[in-house]
């Protein structure tokens, strides 16, 4: 699959409804080629689910809890939980 980049923005944020492409900042639309279609679903990752498995590590293994920390801060870097225990 290859990256989309928007010819008009430049971004490179894009939501797929059905065989089409459209930016998420300025709204261009692309027709998306038949191995774009079938990879789209894998290129989404779901990083809310990253940043709860490592803050409940946090919890779970205290004597680690920083190294953890510092990981969902790289992610999300607004998140207070994080900060509780650097």
């Amino acid at each position: 699959m290859k990256l989309i980049t928007c010819e008009r923005c430049g971004g490179n944020e894009f939501d797929y409804v059905g065989k089409t492409a459209i930016c998420r900042y300025c709204g261009s639309k692309y027709a998306l080629e038949k191995d774009d279609v079938a990879r789209q679903a894998s290129t989404r990752i779901a990083l809310d689910d990253d940043v709860a498995r490592l803050l409940a590590k946090c919890e779970a293994e205290p004597a680690r809890a920083r190294k953890y920390a510092n990981l969902v801060l790289d992610i999300d870097p607004s998140n207070t939980q994080a900060l509780k225990y650097l």
